[in-house]
């Protein structure tokens, strides 16, 4: 959220009017009102990036709906946060992104955050298989690090790893490469974890929504675990 002043304004939020203070987005004042807008790309410790579209609301007078997680609060707009409309966008978007996956149901101790597709895509049953094509995203199989496990078949360009490195770490040990469906998370020279400035702090584990970045070592204290049952 950018800085705020002290001015309380006001907008209508799904018919009825709410307050808001300057600076805050449409995402931050519907939450705050108990709203639920889903995302994949969102995380509050990060600036709003707006790519999965995920969270767009209807906007009265706009001609198309806006991502709420970048579009600033204005008083005296009138939002919609879910519609017939919207929820077949979102169902859409969730149907192709789960027909590049080749596993939406990942092991949940591959990180905090590693359910978030699987829970939106049965929220909206969006499992429906109609959508059938390219994928995108190699995992790297021959990063032998004992720590992070990168399994970029799952990836969906969400950004969030590579956006908390650079923006909470400050390390920008990952980046991007290519584009379209040779999108894929990269290091420096597309090298291995331990050549690059990765301190192995496990803050892209925990941000992944998708099991694509995943802690080596609770996947094998949970194998342990199963093995000892």
């Amino acid at each position: 959220m950018s800085e705020q002043s002290s001015v309380t304004l006001t907008l209508t939020l799904d018919g009825e009017p709410v307050t808001f203070q300057e600076g805050e987005t449409l995402y931050e004042v519907a939450t705050r009102y108990g709203k639920t807008i889903p995302t994949l790309c969102y995380d509050p410790r990060l600036e709003a990036f707006g790519s999965c579209r995920m969270c767009v609301v209807e906007v009265e007078g706009a001609r198309t709906p806006v991502a709420s997680c970048t579009t600033a609060a204005a008083a005296g707009s009138n939002v919609s946060t879910t519609s017939e409309r919207i929820e077949k966008h979102r169902k859409t978007l969730l149907e192709l992104v789960a027909s590049e996956n080749p596993a939406l149901d990942v092991d949940p101790l591959r990180g905090y955050a590693s359910q978030e597709l699987a829970t939106l895509v049965d929220a909206y049953d969006a499992r429906t298989g109609r959508f059938v094509g390219a994928q995108s995203g190699h995992s790297k199989v021959e990063d032998d690090n004992p720590f992070i496990l990168r399994d970029y078949d799952l990836c969906i360009s969400c950004y969030r790893c590579v956006r908390v490195c650079a923006e909470q770490e400050g390390d920008y040990a990952i980046s991007i490469m290519n584009r379209g469906f040779q999108t894929q998370i990269t290091t420096e020279f597309n090298g291995l974890l331990r050549d690059s400035a990765c301190t192995f702090c496990g803050q892209c584990v925990q941000t992944c929504p998708t099991g694509a970045l995943a802690d080596k070592k609770a996947l094998r204290f949970g194998e342990i675990e199963r093995l000892g049952d």
